[in-house]
């Protein structure tokens, strides 16, 4: 390769005029968030990175559960800050497809367990994308159920409040989940334990974007009242 190749591969070329820049801190930010997978930015369009904050804590009554994610765009997390976790403060790992979802806590009933981590994800640049969550029988690991949902990104940037579709899959997947019929292992015939998904804080997250969205049409409808 010359070297007018390698500075060509160097080039960054220049922002979407439509993509306004902005920065965060995610400390800041994920101290009044509404629950988990929070994104940090109003962007979720096609071939968008989409960071996304979650808190975790611990303590006496507390309990996340596991289950697994499948998604067909790539995800990478990073750790900013842990106290009795497996996960170190810097710490970067790039996950498969399939990977399992968890508090990231050793002693979930810990009070001085926490961490705080960014997961993000680069949308598809074009065609369909798909996620999917699974839960596993605790005994006998067969496949309670999986969900499987379309998260194909926008074609453009946005000015709208809209709702992540990672989250209302995510809060869809916690109400089925817990059903009788889901719950009961059609392999071992276990009823296994609920899904604490108020835990996780999905389905807040979505009542609280329906509201904003709602309140922020109902202000446009009473500016064009006023105008006109």
């Amino acid at each position: 390769m010359s070297a007018a190749d390698i500075a060509a591969t160097r080039h960054i070329p220049s922002s979407d005029p439509r993509v306004e820049p902005l920065k965060v801190n995610v400390y800041e930010y994920m101290a009044k968030a509404a629950g988990q997978l929070v994104p940090l930015f109003p962007y979720d369009h096609a071939g968008a990175i989409v960071p996304c904050g979650n808190v975790l804590i611990g303590g006496p009554e507390q309990t996340y559960g596991q289950f697994f994610h499948w998604n067909t765009v790539s995800e990478v997390v990073v750790c900013y800050g842990s106290h009795n976790s497996p996960l170190a403060p810097g710490q970067v790992i790039a996950t498969q497809n399939l990977h399992g979802v968890n508090s990231r806590l050793t002693d979930e009933t810990d009070s001085d367990a926490a961490v705080v981590i960014v997961v993000t994800q680069h949308q598809a640049e074009d065609g369909d994308q798909t996620e999917a969550m699974i839960s596993r029988c605790s005994g006998c690991q067969a496949e309670l159920l999986r969900h499987e949902y379309d998260a194909t990104p926008p074609t453009a940037p946005h000015g709208e409040v809209r709702q992540f579709p990672t989250t209302v899959g995510s809060a869809r997947f916690a109400e089925l989940r817990n059903t009788d019929e889901v719950r009961t292992c059609p392999e071992c015939g276990l009823a296994n334990d609920a899904f604490q998904g108020a835990t996780w804080g999905w389905v807040r997250q979505v009542s609280q974007t329906a509201t904003a969205q709602s309140a922020q049409a109902e202000l446009r409808r009473s500016a064009a009242a006023f105008s006109d």
